[in-house]
């Protein structure tokens, strides 16, 4: 399992996050620096959503604004746990190829919870994917700051579905 790509972080870089609130329609905030990244992950964990929320990024060459992104982050989370897992879409980096990848983890982290990776089919996170929420912050903030590349500070395995 690789920890993903070295590489420099651009501050302007502004993440897109898309979310569903239970029967309210679709919600975008826009995270372009450190504090926008926690500020929109706090209003995830404080609202009800319907679907797993996705983070994109704006600024990167291959998003097209109403288009199919070549990239993106899934993030389930559990805030009474305090724990979360991620799935990510999009280029590998220099030392691995692009697909779908899922967030693993050799400890043990409430196996019992289970997190949706989409809601409508019911389809869950395996329990070894799960984060410390302090990981997956961190996590999200490095998707924002490389551009949309895996994050390198969580351990990855290939993913047969996004």
């Amino acid at each position: 399992m690789s920890t993903g790509p070295t590489n420099a972080h651009i501050a302007s870089y502004c993440a897109e996050f898309r979310l569903q609130k239970t029967g309210k329609g679709p919600q975008i905030l826009l995270a372009c620096d450190p504090d926008g990244v926690a500020a929109a992950i706090a209003t995830i964990m404080a609202t009800e959503l319907a679907q797993v929320p996705t983070v994109l990024v704006r600024d990167r060459p291959g998003y097209e604004p109403g288009g199919r992104p070549d990239h993106g982050l899934k993030m389930a989370i559990d805030p009474v746990k305090e724990i979360g897992a991620l799935a990510y879409y999009g280029p590998g980096g220099e030392d691995y190829g692009p697909g779908a990848w899922v967030s693993y983890s050799s400890v043990e982290h409430h196996p019992e919870v289970k997190l949706y990776r989409d809601t409508d089919s019911a389809s869950v996170f395996p329990s070894d994917s799960h984060l410390a929420l302090s990981t997956l912050a961190r996590a999200v903030e490095d998707f924002r700051a490389t551009g949309g590349l895996r994050p390198a500070l969580v351990a990855w395995r290939p993913s047969t579905i996004w």
